[in-house]
């Protein structure tokens, strides 16, 4: 009889490689939900903004997409800011998001794979294409043809607004520096993942190469009173993803991943928190026409 294969040892650089090409590895379920709601409030908190100021939309009637929406709540408080806006909410899940009788007239659901074509209704017709939090399904994967989408739904002129996390500036906070957090500073090595996730830090460059200009990128720290709000979520980000570890069939990693989480709660209530600052990249589409093509002349995308 074979004997069971034992999990590999829970560390930071196996973790994520074994979740490559899975797409989303996080939850659909309540607290997943809840968790995403949650999250949607704090970053508000921190970047005191939906729309980032320096993207211009029409003052009447802009249309705007939430790609990857999840449970909708971006979309839903734009469509608020911006009455007139028509606000479509797009991904591959719709479990998470309100039912459409719950939903304003001016805002719409529908499925849409970010790794698929671009629907021809679809093509060129957002002013605004809004994306956040793509760190888990693009990390370990070509990136190139998502962003080639993002892009094709862009009226020329269009902005691109990508909200992501900073795992390169990532680090423990501490009320007092003599406390000590061995599992936070585990979850932190986890997370870091031998750098697999830095590309967030290059979507400006990234994105030129793939035909949009105007790339910059904004950083962004939460203030010391929201440091253990952060914290707490993204355990419970890291406690979603053990779920889906044990999904896979990853158990014994699994575990030792819940018993971190449960640690470094305790380890938060005694003075201590991971922070993983947020960044924000505005692009533009180049303003021309369709038929015309996107500039021929870009160099190859490097390696992330």
């Amino acid at each position: 009889m074979n004997e069971p294969i034992a999990d590999p040892p829970c560390t930071s650089s196996s973790i994520f490689p074994s979740t490559d090409g899975l797409g989303y590895t996080l939850q659909n379920n309540h607290r997943a939900a809840a968790r995403l709601n949650l999250q949607q409030y704090l970053w508000h908190e921190t970047l005191g903004y939906h729309i980032h100021p320096g993207v211009q939309i029409p003052a009447f009637s802009p249309v705007i997409a939430d790609v990857a929406t999840g449970t909708g709540l971006w979309m839903i408080q734009v469509a608020r800011e911006v009455p007139s806006a028509q606000v479509d909410g797009l991904d591959i899940d719709m479990t998470q998001a309100p039912h459409p009788a719950w939903l304003p007239g001016a805002i719409g659901l529908r499925y849409w794979d970010i790794f698929s074509p671009v629907p021809p209704d679809l093509r060129e017709k957002y002013d605004l294409v809004h994306v956040r939090l793509l760190v888990l399904v693009l990390s370990g994967v070509d990136p190139v043809p998502a962003i080639r989408n993002l892009l094709a739904l862009l009226k020329p002129g269009g902005y691109l607004q990508w909200d992501e996390l900073d795992c390169v500036h990532m680090k423990l906070k501490k009320a007092d520096e003599s406390l000590v957090a061995p599992a936070l500073e585990e979850i932190q090595s986890m997370l870091y993942a031998t750098g697999r996730h830095n590309w967030a830090l290059e979507l400006p460059r990234t994105l030129t190469d793939c035909g949009f200009e105007d790339a910059w990128i904004d950083y962004y720290d939460e203030a010391p009173e929201l440091v253990r709000a952060f914290n707490d979520q993204h355990l419970m980000t890291i406690e979603e993803f053990a779920g889906k570890l044990a999904q896979l069939g990853q158990v014994e990693t699994a575990r030792e991943v819940y018993d971190l989480v449960k640690t470094g709660y305790e380890e938060s209530v005694q003075g201590v928190a991971l922070s993983v600052p947020r960044v924000v990249v505005v692009a533009r589409k180049p303003m021309i026409s369709s038929d015309q093509g996107v500039r021929s002349n870009r160099r190859p995308l490097e390696s992330l």
